[in-house]
């Protein structure tokens, strides 16, 4: 099987769950026997490509004007095509895959950008012969926006979780503290978290990603709030694995998601999950959440008081393990290579 994959996603983005899924995607493939990885390359990278895995075959280019919006440059043998962020091959014999991640773009962006980007995504959804999306939830929106494509196929299939998040023997943080990972813009809610704290005077607040602290997001907000916010900047997985240890619980109040990783990862590792009514979010994590009963700050710290509790907390933790259990990067990609077979690429 020759596969070529366009990892447009490393011009694109720092950091995120695409990156997360695609880097997984090409560990698995490079060590898939019978399988031929081939990965087109633009430069110049927003991220790291020299940590690639060593049995990719990979063409490094320049960019052209644009790149992101022209179709890829396929190899030869390529018997299909999967890009890491919507776009066509060159070769239009070739059939393609398209994995859909979320409908953020249709849903909460506004003006020129979001025009670009539906009009991109939308035609590498319709000209490909096989969708994945990555939830229940993501498949349900791509009907909702795009609607049913004559001859091609959907498949849902569920994002996996590194294997180094686990469990850890720490020793519990000298300040207990919530955890909030990833964006903190607009449907992501973090303000819903610092009204939160206003009822948790005992709990500190640790961010991991989504870029550094402004004064916006602190404005209005009490310094007895405000100095008990810490920003932890972009850390390793090794690092987030060891905040999930410690953390009394990730506190992940987004009311939109296509799968929310942080949540399974959070739940591998032993930490407790308190969000609000977000469907993805409850797809993934299922009865091993703690929900807030409404998108309010005093709900939310009331789910976390919850949590707190030593029962309760072990209960959430153990319930945590068992659902993360059912995800993993290999099952992940395994049922991926089946998607690749069904277009005849063997």
């Amino acid at each position: 099987m020759s596969v070529a994959l366009d990892g447009i996603i490393f011009s694109l983005q720092r950091h995120g769950g695409i990156t997360v899924y695609f880097r997984q995607l090409l560990n698995v493939l490079a060590s898939q026997a019978g399988v031929t990885a081939e990965l087109s390359l633009e430069s110049p990278f927003l991220q790291k490509v020299d940590d690639l895995p060593a049995g990719l075959l990979t063409t490094v280019r320049p960019a052209r004007q644009l790149e992101r919006f022209r179709a890829c440059r396929v190899p030869p043998a390529a018997m299909v095509f999967h890009s890491s962020y919507y776009r066509l091959p060159d070769r239009r014999t070739v059939p393609s895959v398209v994995t859909v991640h979320d409908f953020i773009y249709e849903r909460f962006r506004r003006g020129p950008q979001r025009w670009a980007h539906v009009q991109q995504k939308h035609a590498a959804i319709r000209a490909a012969q096989a969708v994945i999306c990555i939830s229940e939830s993501t498949r349900q929106d791509l009907m909702e926006w795009v609607g049913e494509t004559p001859g091609q196929t959907v498949h849902v299939i569920h994002n996996g979780v590194a294997e180094l998040f686990r469990p850890l023997a720490l020793t519990p943080s000298p300040q207990p503290f919530m955890l909030f990972v990833g964006e903190r813009g607009g449907y992501k809610n973090f303000r819903l978290v610092l009204e939160a704290m206003q009822h948790l005077p005992d709990l500190a607040l640790h961010c991991i990603g989504g870029g550094p602290l402004n004064e916006a997001e602190l404005a209005g907000v009490d310094v007895s709030v405000s100095s008990r916010v810490r920003h932890l900047g972009f850390v390793t997985d090794e690092a987030l694995n060891e905040s999930y240890n410690r953390a009394a619980c990730l506190v992940y109040p987004s009311s939109y998601e296509g799968f929310g990783i942080p949540v399974i990862e959070a739940m591998r590792a032993g930490c407790p999950v308190v969000c609000i009514d977000c469907k993805a979010v409850l797809e993934v994590g299922g009865d091993a959440l703690q929900r807030a009963e409404a998108p309010e700050g005093a709900a939310l710290a009331a789910a976390v008081s919850a949590v707190l509790n030593s029962g309760r907390r072990a209960a959430c933790v153990q319930r945590g393990l068992a659902v993360a259990e059912a995800y993993s990067w290999q099952s992940t990609h395994e049922r991926t290579l089946a998607v690749y077979r069904s277009l005849g690429a063997e």
